[in-house]
C-alpha cells in the first residue's frame, strides 16, 4: 500500500491513490491542516455543490499531494464556489473535486484518499460568465466511514462515474480517475436490504473543444450489483475496463439544446425533468446545453414519444415522436414566432474520438 506524503488531503479526485494509509497525527506535527480555516459562506462562482449528508464537509481540488482547500458545506446545505481564484487554473478543461468530512479534517495533521467520501468530475469555462455547474453528494454516501464498497477503473485514458439506477440519468455517486484500482466508495447500506445496481460511465473531455462525451463498454453487461460491506471487511472490488478508442459504445444520444426565446426551459420525458451535462435541469435564456438520453446500445436507438418542453409561463410544447440513435449528436433549436414556441431538430453525425484520446484533468 502505497502512502500519500501529501500536505493536504483526499478531498478532491479520489483517484490515483488506492488502498493508503492515513498518517498518525502524532507523525508530522509541523503540519496541522486542522487549524487552517475554512470558510462555509457562498460566493459568487461557476461551481454549486450540494451537500446531501448530516455531516459537514470540506471541499478540495486537484491530487491529495496539492493542498488545495476552496471551502466548506454545512450538513444538507448547499453553496457555491469561485474555482477562478485557485492559483494556476486554466481557463477552461476539466477537474475533480475531493470531499472529505470536516470532522475528519479537524482531527487528522494529514487527510489521505481514504478519508474521501465524495469525488466529481467539473467541467468549466471561466470565460462564460453563464458557466454554472452543479454537483450533489449523494445523501446514501455513508460519512460516519463504516461501510464502502471497492470500485477499480481499469481505463487508461477515461474517467469512470458510477451511476445508480440508470446508466445516463442515474445519480452519480462515485468518480475515479484512469487506473484507480481498488478505490473506497463510502455508502451506507440500502433500508429495504436490497443490493445497489450500479452502471459505469467512461468520460472524455475534449481540452480543445470542452465537449463532453459518455461511453460504455459495447457489448457487455456492465450493470454491477453489491452490498455496501463493514470497513476491514473481505471486499472484492467491481472492476471495470473502458471502452477502447477503436471500439467505442454509447447507450446515450447526445441532445443539445440551443434557447434562443425569452424564457427558460426544462426538457422533460414525460414529467421527469431531465439533468444537462453540467448537473442541471434546467436551460436558461440565451443559452446551449447539452443533454444524454438513453437511446440503448444498438443500432436501432429508442423512440421517444413523451419529450416535452416546459417554459417559465407553465405552457409545453410536445415534441413530436422522435428516435434517438446512440452516439449521434443532435441539435435543437427553440425559438418563438408570433406567440407560439417552436423548436427544429437536426441529426449532427455520430461521434468518434481519435486512438490517442485521453482526458486532462487539472492538478492530477
Amino acid at each position: 500500500m502505497k502512502k500519500l506524503g501529501c500536505l493536504a488531503f483526499a478531498a478532491v479526485l479520489g483517484l490515483m491513490v488506492v488502498g493508503c494509509a492515513s498518517t498518525n497525527s502524532k507523525e508530522n506535527k509541523a503540519i496541522e491542516l486542522k487549524n487552517k480555516e475554512v470558510n462555509f459562506n457562498s460566493e459568487k462562482g461557476s461551481l454549486f455543490v450540494s451537500n446531501n449528508t448530516a455531516e459537514d464537509v470540506v471541499v478540495f481540488v486537484g491530487k491529495v499531494e496539492k493542498g488545495n482547500l476552496i471551502g466548506g458545506i454545512h450538513a444538507n446545505s448547499s453553496r457555491s464556489f469561485d474555482i477562478s481564484k485557485i492559483p494556476g487554473i486554466p481557463s477552461s478543461g476539466s477537474l475533480l473535486i475531493r470531499v472529505a468530512t470536516a470532522n475528519v479534517y479537524k482531527e487528522k495533521a494529514r487527510i489521505t484518499e481514504e478519508d474521501v467520501i465524495y469525488t466529481g468530475l467539473v467541467v468549466y469555462d471561466l470565460n462564460d460568465l453563464g458557466d454554472k455547474i452543479s454537483l450533489s453528494i449523494y445523501r446514501g454516501v455513508d460519512a460516519s466511514q463504516k461501510e464502502c464498497i471497492y470500485v477499480s477503473n481499469e481505463s487508461e485514458n477515461f474517467v469512470l462515474e458510477l451511476r445508480l439506477g440508470n446508466p445516463s440519468q442515474g445519480e452519480v455517486i462515485a468518480t475515479l480517475a484512469p487506473l484507480t484500482t481498488n478505490k473506497r466508495i463510502y455508502l451506507s447500506s440500502r433500508d429495504d436490504s436490497l443490493s445497489y445496481d450500479f452502471y459505469p460511465t467512461f468520460i472524455y473531455v475534449n481540452p480543445k473543444t470542452n465537449e463532453k462525451t459518455s461511453m460504455n463498454n459495447p457489448g457487455r453487461a456492465d450493470r454491477k450489483r453489491a452490498y455496501p460491506e463493514p470497513i476491514g471487511g473481505d471486499i472484492t472490488p467491481m472492476r471495470f475496463e473502458g471502452p477502447s478508442a477503436s471500439s467505442v459504445g454509447y447507450d446515450v444520444a447526445f441532445v443539445s439544446i440551443q434557447n434562443d426565446i425569452n424564457s427558460g426551459i426544462e426538457f422533460r420525458n414525460a414529467e421527469t425533468p431531465l439533468k444537462n451535462q453540467k448537473g442541471r435541469r434546467f436551460t436558461a435564456s440565451g443559452r446551449s446545453d447539452v443533454y444524454e438520453i438513453e437511446s440503448k446500445n444498438g443500432e436501432a436507438g429508442k423512440l421517444y414519444t413523451s419529450l416535452t418542453f416546459e417554459f417559465d409561463n407553465f405552457t409545453k410544447k410536445k415534441i413530436s415522436p422522435f428516435t434517438f440513435l446512440p452516439g449521434y449528436k443532435y441539435d435543437v433549436i427553440v425559438t418563438e414566432i408570433d406567440g407560439n414556441y417552436q423548436y427544429d431538430i437536426r441529426e449532427v453525425g455520430k461521434k468518434s474520438l481519435v486512438e490517442d484520446a485521453r482526458i486532462q484533468l487539472f492538478m492530477e
